[in-house]
């Protein structure tokens, strides 16, 4: 089963990345809003005990002086909507992979072949905002729709008892790698078709 660790600044901290965003939102999108804080999530598909997990959020996940932490609830509060925004299966994760590192050091024990730590950012958007304002802030600003996927709560939304519902962007695959040849002694226009149809972004050159 997976866990969610949720890491936030504590409330007399500046959070300086959400007043950021609030700023370029405004400034890219003419959407002024009240306040944005953020949020970080580590989704931890490992097969740990309830114990490791709480040793790594309060250990190399949190700063205990600065940060709260919760274990599978949310700690998101006084916000009108929530855009969590993470990456899309096969997506290089390095914040999440240096977070698996971590827990494997502090816990002595190596992940398993498909266990993994995945990160987002949950952004908790305070002001006169709708959904499908919500929708062009994470679609056109916050997120490369190429590479993330993001999910959008408004207040009424949220389960009080678990937050955002868990999104586990593996890779399932079964097919097997298969080897084509192809014949480059083509004409030039062949070749450009060639690196139209395999996505391969080649040149003539």
């Amino acid at each position: 089963m997976p866990y969610r660790i949720v890491v936030g600044l504590k409330d007399a901290v500046r959070d300086a990345r959400g007043e950021r965003v609030k700023s370029e939102i405004r400034q890219h999108l003419g959407i002024d809003l009240q306040r944005v804080r953020t949020l970080d999530v580590y989704t931890v598909d490992a097969a740990l005990s309830a114990d490791e997990i709480h040793a790594a959020a309060r250990g190399p996940l949190s700063d205990p002086i600065i940060q709260q932490v919760a274990v599978d609830s949310p700690l998101a509060a006084d916000f009108d909507v929530l855009i969590e925004v993470g990456f899309r299966p096969g997506v290089t994760d390095n914040v999440g992979r240096t977070a698996r590192e971590a827990i494997q050091y502090l816990t002595g024990r190596t992940f398993a072949e498909g266990e993994a730590v995945y990160t987002s950012v949950q952004y908790l958007l305070k002001g006169q905002i709708d959904k499908q304002q919500a929708e062009q802030i994470a679609g056109g600003f916050l997120a490369n729709g190429l590479i993330q996927r993001w999910t959008i709560l408004d207040r009424s939304e949220l389960d009080p008892q678990k937050g955002v519902p868990v999104t586990l962007p593996r890779v399932d695959s079964s097919s097997e790698p298969q080897v084509q040849k192809i014949n480059l002694n083509v004409s030039d226009e062949e070749l450009l078709q060639i690196s139209r149809d395999g996505m391969l972004a080649l040149n003539l050159t």
